[in-house]
């Protein structure tokens, strides 16, 4: 009895369309259009939605779409005759030549189902819809032998490990039914041009599609001497709108040309709208955007993974086309993958190279903070002399100073995570930062109302970072004068530095923050670490004025985490 349940489980899904089968045969044959045969076909359908392949037993079909069969299904069964029943052939059909069979088993079951819907399709509908005369015989004797067909389904073995791929492929699909209607019309056409027998018609048509099948076949295949129509099909489509053998050479020379990902992209969307089918394009990545040409009602949308592009043409892109046009913004986007690859590798390596840097130069740190200790100590135990000079009292009163900052910077350097961020008043802050720079044309600038705290070595980096880089534009341009600003705004300190120097060129000027810069005096990396180090300390450090003659950088605490984190 267990055998008998487990050949039961086995075979559900064949038990269930070999039942479904024989109660289409016997709605039909059994006085078509009687109670009885519109109840064996109510059963037929109740059938099809259990076995049908479109949905999957385990999902939960939607009431919308269970309300809409069931409309159907009544008002099927209600006015059914030989027209809706040609259709609801005519469309099984296609569902079984369309699903995929991926099993030996499963393709030997669907050439059964195929021969015995195509049966009932010609033999019984198409005749009695169009009141064809065919011999009594033969009409017997399908009657009698297709419900053999459906249990053969239910004989055919079962593989081993044997999983149903309950998909439908429409195109396949579409042209099954579109082949059998080719058939009936063709026997129909046939027939009555001819003046041939019914059967004798659909013989000769049968041949006929056969051999048009076999050309077809033959012509897809590649053979000796001929790549075949496919081949053929898929160059087109490849080339229909540019050969692509020229713009993958095209892309290659701008991948090699272009040193960043966003100037390589920006390059590469205006060779297309060179195109000639292209009136313009859109384009926004995370990190930039633009636009060309110019801008058409007719707009197709193609996203990927690192960028939405929008690309607009005097007609509608659709068609071959379409995936050609995808095709090409696929490669763009594949380039521009390698491109970012390209560009956080060599951000890696520059990164390592300053880290291997930074290990080298602790030590020396180290020996240097030794000595200093050791003058520190000396000149904190000298009895005071009040006749000493300014010099050597400023410089009392500064190593203590530059020791302590020494000691933070080998700290940090030796154990990075267990460092704290110290905070101090601003105006303290900005007393020390007066006395320890004494620099020729930098003017000094504050108003503080109230005792605010600020992150002492935030500040720190920010201000020396860009006081050194005021120096080292004096190199160039002497005449330089600068103005360091603290003041209070919206319950925030403000740190401003500006100068009166050239601008920053425009290839920097948008990524002196975001990555490391290709620089003459030093490793190109300090605007970048400050950058990172105030966005950890909920700080922005922007560059607010950029041109000929003013150039200002501002740090200012982030107003809108606050807010956030504050809500």
């Amino acid at each position: 009895m267990s055998s008998f349940t487990q050949v039961i489980r086995e075979r559900q899904h064949t038990i269930i369309l070999a039942l479904m089968l024989e109660m289409l045969h016997l709605s039909v044959w059994l006085d078509f259009g009687s109670p009885l045969s519109r109840s064996l076909m109510l059963v037929h359908l109740g059938l099809f939605l259990i076995w049908q392949p479109v949905w999957r037993g385990d999902e939960k079909l939607a009431w919308q779409n269970g309300l809409l069969f069931i409309a159907l299904t009544i008002a099927f069964v209600t006015w059914m005759n030989w027209l809706l029943l040609f259709g609801w052939l005519v469309l099984l059909t296609g569902f079984c030549g369309g699903r995929a069979n991926i099993y030996r088993r499963e393709r030997y079951i669907n050439i059964i189902v195929l021969i015995f819907l195509i049966s009932e399709l010609l033999i019984s509908c198409t005749v009695s819809l169009f009141d064809i005369a065919i011999s009594r015989n033969v009409s017997y004797s399908f009657s009698l032998f297709l419900p053999i067909l459906p249990l053969l389904i239910i004989l055919v073995p079962v593989e081993e490990n044997e999983h149903s791929l309950d998909t439908v492929d429409f195109i396949h699909a579409t042209t099954t039914a579109l082949l059998i209607s080719l058939l009936v019309a063709g026997s129909l056409l046939n027939m009555y041009q001819s003046q041939t027998e019914y059967l004798a018609s659909l013989i000769e048509t049968l041949i006929a599609i056969g051999v048009f099948l076999f050309v077809i076949s033959w012509l897809l295949t590649p053979h000796a001497g001929f790549s075949g129509l496919s081949q053929l099909w898929t160059r087109s489509i490849l080339n229909i709108g540019t050969p692509l053998e020229q713009w993958l050479e095209q892309i290659a020379n701008l991948f090699e040309q272009q040193s960043s990902p966003e100037e390589f992209l920006s390059a590469v969307i205006e060779e297309v709208v060179a195109l000639p089918w292209v009136t313009g394009a859109v384009w926004k990545s995370p990190y930039s955007g633009g636009q060309f040409g110019d801008l058409t009602k007719h707009e197709t949308e193609i996203r990927t993974d690192n960028f939405v592009i929008c690309i607009y043409g005097n007609a509608s892109i659709g068609g071959a086309l379409y995936l050609h046009c995808k095709l090409l913004v696929q490669i763009i986007d594949n380039f521009y993958e390698a491109k970012l690859r390209e560009k956080k590798l060599t951000q890696q390596t520059h990164l390592q190279a300053i880290y291997e840097t930074g290990a080298r130069v602790t030590h020396d740190i180290k020996n240097l903070l030794q000595s200093l200790h050791a003058i520190t100590s000396i000149t904190t135990l000298d009895p005071v002399d009040v006749e000493k000079s300014v010099s050597q009292r400023l410089l009392e009163k500064q190593l203590p100073l530059l020791t302590q900052r020494l000691q933070l910077a080998l700290d940090k350097l030796q154990a990075p995570e267990t460092t704290s961020e110290g905070k101090v008043y601003a105006k303290d802050w900005w007393r020390e930062l007066q006395s320890r720079n004494n620099i020729n044309d930098i003017d000094f600038q504050c108003d503080i109302s109230g005792d605010p705290f600020i992150p002492v070595e935030l500040f720190d980096s920010v201000i020396e970072n860009l006081l050194e880089n005021i120096r080292t534009k004096r190199q160039v341009e002497p005449d330089i004068s600068a103005t360091v600003t603290l003041y209070n705004a919206q319950d925030s300190i403000i740190l401003t530095v500006c100068d009166n120097g050239n601008q920053i060129p425009d290839e920097l000027e948008h990524s002196i923050f975001r990555d490391p810069v290709k620089s003459d005096t030093g490793l190109g990396v300090g605007l970048f670490q400050i950058a990172k180090q105030a966005t950890s300390n909920n700080y922005i450090l922007s560059l607010t004025s950029n041109q000929n003659g003013r150039v200002c950088f501002e740090l200012k605490a982030n107003t809108d985490t606050k807010q956030s984190s504050d809500h």
